[in-house]
């Protein structure tokens, strides 16, 4: 650095200094912020969610998912005086070699509490059965804002089957998706008894609530223990895998709002390619959007269009060739493997351009 501009910073330093001894009124208030913040960061050390994470405090505060769910656990600790152990953000492994994300996990003596955090703001709609849900937020002037996110219920859903899968137990589960308390839970109709959609300041009483209906131990402490033990690697994954995560993420997205299009249109193409039959068109949803459907359709004898039972020839051509093309950035696929955290050991495809381009296909 030039010896003129260290001196013009420090002059700047020296002077903003001494402004603020000589003027407290706004010393003052910088210094109670400088005092409750390391106060923050020194609670926040001790507590289980950094000792899990490793997160530091300044960036938590600045991420909204995981403040979010920072703030769950804080309103839950006091279980950890009863034998509770918790985990976050655990990257459970599926049939298919992708991973589904837990947030918060709960393992206690009244079996495991599965919580998925939403830390929204606005008015939230949906219902158990829709699969989009609504978050209406206001833009002034008495105008809002509408926006749609996978229903919350399903998503959790889907990380109470992957669990139940890898542990391989028939342990008690309680799904509850939690929002933030900035949000209005408008219109949520929840029919299922094991489900509890709240805000967040609701989550202690509800599951205290839930812990006095259930008399008997349903896991001792050996077993919480155990159920931690086996689980706690899979919180530990290394940047490769939780980068996998996000991108297998995004491509579902992208599934998803590509069939919204393809099934509006007369050709109804999905250019998503997985190896699944499709037996009927009314079906496509039950697939989660990770179906085949080809240009060959017949016609019955009313005239109207059937779905073929088996994928062609020319979709399987479709598929290699995808396979080997990075469809970010049309670079090549090269066979890698894995070498740490969770996937360990695992094959995958990963583009040729990497870190410039950070896309992975799972095989």
């Amino acid at each position: 650095m030039p010896l003129i501009e260290l001196l013009q910073q420090l002059f700047m330093t020296s002077s903003l200094l001494i402004f603020l001894f000589l003027n407290p009124f706004f010393l003052v208030p910088i210094i109670i912020i400088i005092v409750v913040y390391i106060k923050k960061n020194k609670a926040y050390k001790k507590s289980t969610y950094y000792q899990i994470t490793k997160v530091p405090y300044f960036s938590v505060k600045h991420n909204t998912g995981k403040y979010g769910e920072y703030l769950t656990y804080k309103y839950l600790k006091h279980f950890e005086t009863y034998g509770a152990k918790f985990l976050f953000n655990i990257y459970i492994p599926k049939d298919n070699g992708e991973t589904t994300e837990i947030d918060v996990l709960m393992i206690s003596s009244k079996g495991m509490f599965v919580f998925e955090s939403k830390n929204y703001s606005g008015w939230i709609f949906g219902t158990e059965t829709q699969k989009t849900w609504y978050q209406t937020l206001p833009k002034g002037r008495g105008r809002s804002h509408k926006e749609h996110f996978y229903n919350p219920i399903m998503q959790n859903r889907s990380h109470i089957k992957y669990l139940k899968a890898f542990l391989g137990e028939q342990i008690p589960m309680r799904s509850i998706i939690v929002f933030s308390d900035r949000c209005t839970l408008k219109s949520v109709q929840i029919k299922s008894n094991d489900i509890s959609v709240i805000n967040r300041y609701n989550v202690y009483s509800v599951v205290s609530t839930i812990y006095n209906q259930i008399e008997d131990v349903l896991l001792t402490e050996t077993d919480i223990i155990n159920l931690y033990d086996k689980l706690y690697p899979y919180t530990q994954v290394d940047e490769i895998s939780k980068e996998k995560h996000i991108i297998n993420i995004d491509n579902d997205l992208s599934f998803r709002k590509k069939q919204k299009v393809d099934i509006s249109t007369e050709s109804n193409q999905v250019t998503d390619v997985k190896n699944i039959s499709i037996q009927s068109c009314e079906t496509i949803d039950e697939y989660n959007y990770k179906t085949i459907l080809t240009e060959q359709q017949e016609k019955n004898v009313d005239g109207q269009t059937k779905c073929v039972t088996n994928p062609s020839n020319t979709v399987q051509d479709v598929k290699e060739t995808q396979i080997f093309t990075c469809p970010k950035c049309n670079g090549k696929l090269i066979l890698r493997t894995a070498t740490k955290g969770a996937n360990a050991g695992n094959q995958f495809y990963g583009c040729s351009n990497y870190p410039k381009c950070k896309y992975i296909k799972n095989i």
